[in-house]
């Protein structure tokens, strides 16, 4: 902290200024505390850098040649505007989103057909157990189930999100055997880590974006990082379609001179 300096207009005490004037021996001992402090600061934040590294390097496999994948998606391929929102099965905000704002924008925009939707993961280095969570989304997209199974990891988040929970994986098998997977394939799907590549794929897309949380939606030219509720989403998803068909008006060929218009 720095030294505050004296008013204008006051002089220091006397005792002040004897406490100033520091003895050699003082200077020196005060000199080796501060070279000690901002050694023990430089190695605080080595070792949460460092500490940080580890555990990305636990979760992501270098090793695992790269494949290619971008997500999962719900919603008819003619629809006019596709939406992507990349995820994190533990993080609280995505689990509040998925929960109470998504069940509306499905039936009332992905159901009529106004927009497709897409799901990608974003694994975040803080959470500890969303990598599972992830892997085991993609066990049950294996037989088909892959939005099943979201819904119920998110609508189970308090049961395997924290880290005193060891084993994940096991209230993902409970639930892959309540949605009426096969149980066997779904579990060596889950201890194999067989989708571990393809999740590292949905990472790189985040990151290729700089995304720094989430949720985070791509909504036609916008990209926003927040929960959103139901009318926000739905006005995005409005202005959207207004710029699509703007931009289509006006990149329309004009009519042929003496030709009709077209509807």
């Amino acid at each position: 902290m720095a030294k505050q300096r004296p008013q204008a207009g006051r002089s220091r005490k006397p005792s002040a200024v004897k406490s100033a004037k520091q003895s050699p021996a003082n200077r020196a001992f005060y000199l080796i505390a501060g070279l000690i402090a901002i050694a023990g600061i430089g190695g605080l934040t080595y070792a949460s850098m460092h500490s940080g590294a580890q555990a990305t390097a636990s979760m992501v496999d270098t090793t695992l040649p790269p494949v290619k994948s971008e997500g999962y998606v719900m919603g008819s391929p003619n629809a006019p505007l596709e939406v992507i929102e990349f995820g994190d099965f533990e993080c609280p905000i995505c689990g509040q989103f998925n929960t109470l704002t998504e069940p509306e924008i499905r039936s009332r925009l992905v159901t009529p057909g106004i927009i497709r939707y897409r799901y990608i993961d974003f694994p975040l280095d803080m959470h500890h157990n969303t990598w599972n969570a992830s892997r085991a989304a993609a066990c049950a997209d294996e037989q088909g189930k892959f939005w099943e199974m979201h819904d119920a990891i998110f609508q189970s988040q308090d049961r395997w999100d924290t880290e005193a929970t060891s084993n994940p994986d096991k209230v993902f098998k409970t639930l892959a055997k309540q949605l009426g997977l096969n149980t066997d394939q779904f579990d060596n799907c889950v201890d194999s880590k067989k989708y571990q590549a393809k999740i590292q794929a949905h990472l790189a897309l985040a990151e290729a974006r700089k995304l720094d949380g989430t949720p985070s939606f791509v909504i036609g030219d916008r990209q926003i990082t927040k929960g959103l509720s139901y009318d926000e989403f739905k006005a995005m998803v409005d202005s959207a379609l207004a710029r699509r068909r703007s931009d289509s008006a006006a990149t329309k060929p004009a009519p042929a001179r003496g030709a009709a218009p077209t509807p």
